[in-house]
């Protein structure tokens, strides 16, 4: 059930409405039935791919309880690795299982060995990238003592990692932060139901207003299709400018799902994690990663990143490199490969193709250590330039370099391989076509003049809210400060634009959320 569609809306209010209506010691149930309604929607009714879920959740649910009662340290070890490797064995078999698959045949292939393997056709449990690192994340919390008492209610459990609004595109929510307000018995409150509904709004404005029209930009420069004998017209600068679209298309998108669902849960009373921080403000791509997506990015941090540095196999490392080469190899060394693995992962999750493997992980990799390999030498060219890093110029330029390299990585997740994605970036520098920023190239990308000045002015929107935000923090607080007119001026303003300009309709198929396929 696409979180912009009028079912979801008509759904979302008769939850809304049993919810507060019910006894405030049983609401929990409330979400329970509903999320679980909202799985097998999303499961096109395959009740076996929910009692996957199910069976996760309890497994989890077991294993906590175990820990509570379990002494030896050793023994809990075991039984937390046994579980997230079952969990991540799962995660594999239903969404990256192609990946071993096709690389498999391709080594049969170039060795000679004349097997073949054919990938199952099965469909994915709904939500399953997203409840699972939610699972293993509570897991975990459990074993190192962050959650003192883990949920003795198994349907509680299902509630927390099935709740309905986080199964679409996260964010990934940790049990601690959310479980005073999901079981508890906030009384009704007004003003979080406005603040939901705006939220809400903003949401349908970033995603039906603008994404939805830089996807058909996108589309037609990604999904062209050369005739034979015939020259491909989106190469050169146009694949920049593809980058560029494609990264404004996947933030207008993400964040905009963010929106409807944080929005959707503060009419419950239930806050969950913000997923965006103004991420192209950022000064570097490593601070970008860590404005976008923020909780996977916490979630790595936390449960990935960490405890590999603090594993035996990384202290064997430290000692290995100390005695070999040094302490500053003993440092540097285990912590690269920390960050290799952890970028491996990031793309791995994503998807299991190389191209996501490599344009979602390992590339970013390479641009964040490679910084910081090169950081004494920059600082050179700093000094021996004379450049003030004060001024606002350099602060601009910084923006700029780090967006354009963050979308060389972005743009490669799009394209119909890793090495389509490697020839389109080469045209970059091989094909000479300066003039399609200044002729009509831009409008014979799928839109009419009226819908690319709409898009444009919704980035601009966009982008003005977002220097609100830099200065003044909260816009929604911002607004609810100024005047009755003015603010339902604001509101009723944005409503006709979702009304007026979004893309939606009888015959139109909004595009699915980008991450929702991740």
């Amino acid at each position: 059930m696409s979180v912009v569609s009028f079912y979801y809306f008509v759904f979302l209010a008769i939850v809304y409405l049993c919810y507060w209506f019910c006894v405030p010691r049983l609401r929990w149930i409330v979400l329970l039935l509903a999320s679980a309604y909202f799985m097998l929607y999303g499961a096109q009714g395959n009740i076996a791919l929910c009692g996957i879920f199910a069976a996760e959740t309890l497994l989890t649910w077991l294993a906590a309880l175990a820990l509570q009662k379990l002494e030896q340290e050793r023994v809990k070890t075991w039984v937390t690795g046994s579980v997230i490797v079952f969990l991540v064995a799962v995660l594999v078999l239903y969404k990256d299982l192609a990946f071993f698959v096709n690389n498999a045949n391709v080594i049969s292939r170039l060795t000679g060995a004349g097997f073949s393997f054919r990938m199952p056709q099965w469909a994915a449990p709904f939500g399953i990238s997203y409840y699972t690192l939610i699972l293993i994340g509570y897991l975990l919390d459990v074993r190192w003592g962050i959650i003192a008492q883990p949920q003795r209610n198994p349907w509680k459990l299902l509630v927390f990692a099935g709740y309905f609004p986080h199964l679409t595109s996260g964010p990934f929510t940790r049990y601690g932060e959310v479980e005073p307000t999901l079981f508890g018995t906030a009384a009704w409150s007004l003003r979080q139901t406005q603040l939901g509904l705006q939220r809400l709004l903003w949401g349908l404005f970033k995603k039906l207003v603008v994404a939805e029209r830089l996807a058909v930009m996108v589309s037609t420069i990604y999904d062209y299709k050369p005739q034979p004998l015939e020259d491909d017209p989106y190469v050169g600068l146009v694949v920049v400018l593809g980058a560029f679209l494609y990264v404004g298309q996947v933030y207008m998108d993400f964040s905009g799902c963010m929106d409807l669902v944080i929005g959707t849960s503060q009419m419950f009373g239930i806050p969950l994690a913000e997923n965006f921080c103004r991420p192209f403000t950022s000064t570097s791509v490593s601070e970008i990663w860590r404005r976008w997506h923020m909780t996977l990015g916490f979630w790595l941090k936390d449960d990935l990143l960490y405890p590999a540095l603090k594993s035996e196999l990384f202290a064997r490392i430290r000692k290995f490199c100390k005695k070999h080469w040094g302490k500053q190899a003993a440092k540097s060394v285990p912590t690269y490969l920390g960050l290799f693995l952890t970028w491996f992962c990031v793309g791995f999750w994503h998807g299991g193709t190389w191209k996501y493997i490599f344009g979602a992980g390992l590339y970013f990799f390479g641009v964040i250590v490679g910084g910081m390999l090169l950081e004494p030498l920059f600082q050179r060219l700093i000094k021996l330039l004379n450049v003030n890093t004060k001024a606002w110029s350099w602060t601009f330029f910084q923006r700029v370099r780090s967006f354009c390299l963050f979308a060389v990585g972005v743009s490669i997740g799009r394209r119909k391989s890793l090495m389509d994605g490697l020839r389109a970036w080469k045209t970059v520098f091989t094909e000479w076509n300066p003039w399609v920023l200044f002729d009509d190239t831009i409008f014979q990308l799928g839109l009419d003049r009226k819908d690319f000045d709409l898009c444009m002015a919704g980035i601009g929107i966009v982008a003005l809210v977002s220097i609100l935000q830099d200065r003044y923090g909260s816009v929604r607080e911002l607004v609810e400060k100024q005047n009755l007119a003015f603010r339902w001026i604001v509101y009723f303003g944005l409503f006709l634009s979702v009304l007026i300009f979004g893309c939606y309709g009888p015959g139109y198929d909004a595009a699915d959320f980008i991450y929702g396929g991740f």
